[in-house]
């Protein structure tokens, strides 16, 4: 049983349960299961009110990096809110804007060379999709009113990202009839990620993929204005890894048939796959890269759209010519967040933060290869620091109903236990903070076994 909360929390709930609208959640659950009060966080682990900790084991929505309060990110936050909190962006710069632009610039591909902030990743992608489409038009392209994308990707939930999202998902069926004309293209997962790996067939399997590409773009590329893709992993669409081959060849394609190349790398970047970005494992450069989640390591809010020089060319005129990108948000490129995003940076080149993700990722690989031999565990892979698998009834071999909402169980029980997981419908996953210390991903591995056998 979990331990009890203390007294002053009744009060809290209550009003939690009176007005509060929670993300992801059909609200009547929490009448009989109410959120979990979370009153404190210390590197890997989240603090719970009852007293009892857990380790943070999805990052806090694969946002937190360098673990909770880094005191480096804690000492640029407050240093920079007390000397400059906001202003507007509009007509306007600031240092910390400046260095996290200069800090970040020479991590990234070297075609890489305009940055438009924003304030999260949703609306990275929607920057991203509008200045692709733009710039299409002001390059004379008239005939490029769509877009192509992954099957199985999800970009964010404003209407723009939505629509480059997975055709049938608990968002696109809803608004269909308010979203962007997208053309989707499936990609096969790529086993070799697998613990248990059956590569018999693979690589015709890979040349096929290859040749429905090609296909797909013969088919439709003329009326793309751009082509948007998580590279190597769709992470909400069920941590599937796909092939470096296919991003190599999506990147051909693009370049053949005229459609801009945008990557988001919200989930992927700042060294979760064992690079700084996951592109870099391909050698793809996008046209357009769309960062947030980790930038700031899991601090504030915050985004960027980088774009090529070609790309901002496209914008440059008089202000009578119409070419200006007429885009932006209150917190734009917000002083303190940029000063913490600008701290996170530096801890790059002052810690040793891809060498412990290596060991993290070795640890991770560990752990999924122990549960790979569970019942009820199929398909168990991981890419740098992110193991997945899925699970399975283990008398029927068979995944569980939705109705019984397995996934859901898991995740409260594992409460109970010291773990934070949430899994992706019946896809289980970890993705901790880089600073996780590659023991506590053997023993929530441990833990995990138990709770399945149980």
């Amino acid at each position: 049983m979990p331990t009890p909360l203390p007294p002053d929390w009744s009060d809290r709930l209550a009003i939690d349960r009176a007005h509060v609208w929670h993300p992801f959640t059909q609200m009547q659950i929490h009448e009989a299961d109410p959120p979990v009060p979370v009153v404190g966080a210390e590197g890997c682990d989240l603090l719970l009110a009852n007293g009892e900790r857990v380790l943070d084991g999805i990052s806090s929505w694969w946002t937190c990096l360098h673990g909770h309060g880094h005191p480096r990110l804690v000492s640029a936050l407050e240093r920079q809110a007390a000397r400059l909190d906001h202003a507007m962006f509009a007509g306007f710069t600031h240092e910390p804007a400046l260095e996290l632009v200069a800090r970040l610039r020479p991590k990234l591909p070297p075609n890489l060379t305009r940055a438009f902030f924003s304030d999260d990743g949703s609306t990275a992608v929607e920057v991203a999709l509008k200045m692709a489409f733009q710039a299409q038009l002001q390059r004379g392209e008239q005939g490029r009113d769509r877009f192509g994308a992954l099957r199985g990707g999800y970009h964010g939930d404003t209407l723009g990202a939505v629509g480059v999202g997975e055709l049938e998902n608990f968002l696109t069926g809803l608004f269909s009839p308010l979203l962007l004309a997208c053309d989707r293209l499936e990609v096969p997962e790529d086993p070799r990620r697998e613990i248990q790996a059956d590569l018999t067939g693979w690589p015709a399997r890979l040349e096929l993929a290859r040749r429905n590409m090609q296909g797909f773009f013969a088919e439709k590329g003329e009326r793309l204005a751009a082509f948007i893709a998580e590279p190597l992993i769709q992470c909400a669409g069920g941590m599937r890894m796909w092939p470096p081959e296919l991003l190599q060849e999506l990147r051909v394609q693009c370049d053949q048939h005229g459609v801009y190349l945008i990557l988001d790398e919200v989930a992927t970047g700042f060294g979760r796959t064992g690079t700084f970005l996951a592109c870099e494992q391909a050698g793809v450069a996008p046209d357009l890269l769309c960062l947030s989640k980790g930038l700031t390591g899991g601090t504030l809010p915050l985004s960027m759209t980088w774009a090529t020089e070609a790309i901002y060319g496209h914008f440059w005129g008089t202000p009578a010519s119409g070419r200006a990108f007429l885009h932006g948000h209150s917190y734009t490129a917000n002083p303190t967040a940029c000063a913490v995003a600008a701290a996170s940076l530096a801890l790059f080149d002052d810690e040793p933060v891809l060498a412990n993700a290596q060991a993290l990722a070795a640890a991770m690989r560990e752990a999924f290869t122990s549960l790979a031999s569970h019942p009820a565990v199929r398909q168990a892979r991981s890419l740098g620091t992110l193991g997945a698998c899925r699970l399975v009834d283990p008398a029927t071999g068979k995944t569980h109903a939705p109705e019984a909402r397995f996934g859901w169980r898991l995740h409260r029980l594992a409460l109970d236990h010291g773990l934070l997981v949430r899994p992706i419908g019946d896809c289980l996953y970890l993705m901790p903070p880089l600073s996780t210390p590659p023991e506590r991903i053997r023993e929530a591995a441990e833990e995990l076994v138990h709770l399945l056998n149980n």
